[in-house]
């Protein structure tokens, strides 16, 4: 039998060991492996598979910049939701997908520099984002997004999209404000901390803001 503090004590360690071990693989991002295929014609099938079983990302295409994209349940051939194309856009280009955590999908897709466009899916609700322009950093924990528009940084909701935050500076003179952006990330306590050159003579800046979770 298992005493009080025998076995099962040992057991348990091993136990929490592997549960930490696991709730850190849910939290590390990392760009996701694709498993391809290719048809006679030339074209690709690549899954990108998410930690929860039969499930993940899907994206068949016939060249690098004409794919159909979607997620799936079940078999990716029969039960793939393909994404909405963004307006004016007749095809996706390949897609680039990060598992920002376990069940947390960024695909990116890049469309000719600066701009890139982004989908989020989360896993366990099924929840698909529409398309997000120029994101640029990414709070997992409490769904937000900083990304550029016109000339400020904003932060919206990442499945709403609704607006929490607008940031504007007096950024260097260019093109895309993304540029004057040198570093950007949202840190665990969740405030926002960005590094921005301002002005003609492009002085860096550091800054560190309390960002909420609530639309405005």
């Amino acid at each position: 039998m298992f005493g009080a503090y025998g076995p099962t004590t040992r057991c348990s360690g091993r136990f929490l060991l592997a549960l930490s071990v696991f709730g850190a693989a849910l939290l590390a991002p990392g760009r996701a492996d694709a498993e391809c295929s290719t048809d006679a014609a030339g074209g690709s099938w690549c899954l990108f598979r998410s930690i929860v079983p039969s499930s993940g990302i899907v994206a068949s295409c016939r060249t690098d910049r004409d794919c159909r994209v979607g997620y799936y349940y079940g078999d990716p051939a029969s039960a793939a939701v393909w994404f909405s194309l963004p307006q004016g856009w007749s095809a996706f280009p390949k897609p680039d997908v990060t598992w920002i955590a376990g069940t947390l999908a960024q695909v990116r897709f890049d469309c000719g520099w600066p701009c890139s466009v982004s989908y989020f899916f989360e896993v366990r609700r099924r929840r698909l984002s529409g398309p997000r322009k120029s994101v640029l950093a990414v709070d997992a924990r409490r769904l937000l997004l900083a990304m550029v528009e016109d000339r400020a940084l904003v932060v919206r909701q990442m499945f709403s999209g609704r607006e929490v935050t607008r940031i504007e500076r007096d950024w260097a003179p260019s093109a895309w404000v993304g540029d004057a952006i040198t570093q950007i990330r949202f840190d665990p306590d969740g405030r926002l901390a960005f590094t921005w050159l301002g002005g003609a003579d492009r002085a860096p800046v550091t800054e560190r803001l309390s960002v909420p979770t609530v639309a405005r």
